[in-house]
């Protein structure tokens, strides 16, 4: 379950991220340059596919080991039509999975005929819906109260930053890798800026309502160091704040580079964005790992005497 999830979770986010960074950051910075725009696509929209498979091959895994849970029944003896029925029509996960799958078939379509600038757009909405509607499948969705709309939707833009940043550095790669792009140091100055202020978007997104999650899932901060929950959440707190240092790197240290008249140090600095923004993409897979796992622990909130001050 856990390595459905975060194969589930890491496709989605590579998926969303990709089309977030071909329609807000790739077509504007190309435009006008059409030979390179050419290169780009033809090698992102493999990416993309591939991560659209793979996000709904593991999403149907995942209803498959939901509904085995949920009956109780071993996995063999839980694929029959009754108990998928059940699942798919009378749960909550089921029908957030029929919704998602939806999604995904849409984003398909739009990705078949993304020619059309209204196509493009129709596709970055779906896209970002498929990442938002994962709060639905996780602890989110089983918040009552007002407390669980505030959940819900922190938990939305939360997974929805989490893959224009962390998806969107695969497609950044490709696009750095690009040799017709490589060529010219102005196109490559131009998307990464524009791709660093999507970043400090997404990354003040994810920390504010990483906070509102935590408040709600951990309370205190005897259930960070007193739960397997919290000691989980640390950890990915400690990675986030590793990817936080490489991202700052990249943006303070090595962009103003690419701007120096010397093409041996530009080409230096290009190359070692390039290495820097594999080592994040890798770090937010760990992530997504983490992510995995924390949707299968009991939250920390419940876990803890909530009297107890700290």
């Amino acid at each position: 379950m856990i390595a459905t999830r975060a194969v589930h979770f890491t496709a989605t986010a590579v998926t969303a991220g990709s089309v977030i960074f071909g329609v807000l950051i790739a077509t504007p910075v190309l435009q006008h340059h059409t030979p390179a725009a050419t290169s780009f696509r033809s090698r992102a929209r493999w990416g993309i596919w591939a991560g659209l498979v793979v996000a709904m091959i593991s999403g149907a895994m995942w209803l498959l080991l939901q509904a085995a849970s949920m009956s109780g029944m071993p996995l063999h003896e839980a694929l029959t039509g009754e108990v998928l029925s059940t699942v798919v029509n009378e749960t909550q996960f089921g029908e957030v999975t029929t919704i998602r799958a939806g999604l995904a078939i849409c984003l398909a379509a739009s990705l078949a005929y993304e020619r059309a600038a209204a196509t493009r757009w129709l596709g970055l909405a779906v896209a970002i819906g498929l990442a938002g509607s994962l709060a639905w499948t996780g602890h989110a969705g089983s918040t009552i109260g007002a407390s669980g709309y505030l959940h819900l939707t922190a938990d939305a833009l939360h997974a929805m930053a989490a893959a224009a940043w962390i998806g969107g550095l695969v497609s950044l790669i490709i696009f750095l890798a690009t040799a017709q792009i490589r060529e010219n140091m102005s196109l490559v100055r131009d998307a990464i800026e524009r791709f660093s202020t999507m970043g400090i978007v997404s990354v003040a997104t994810i920390v504010l309502s990483g906070g509102v999650n935590a408040a709600i899932l951990v309370g205190s901060l005897r259930g960070f160091v007193g739960t397997e929950y919290g000691r989980v959440l640390l950890l990915k707190l400690a990675i986030f704040a590793v990817m936080l240092a490489f991202a700052a790197i990249n943006r303070f240290h090595l962009t103003p580079q690419l701007a120096t008249i010397a093409s041996n140090q530009s080409s230096i600095a290009l190359r070692r964005l390039i290495r820097n923004s594999a080592i994040e993409a890798t770090l937010g897979l760990g992530i997504f790992i983490i992510v995995g796992v924390l949707g299968t622990l009991h939250p920390a909130v419940h876990l803890i005497d909530l009297a107890t001050p700290w």
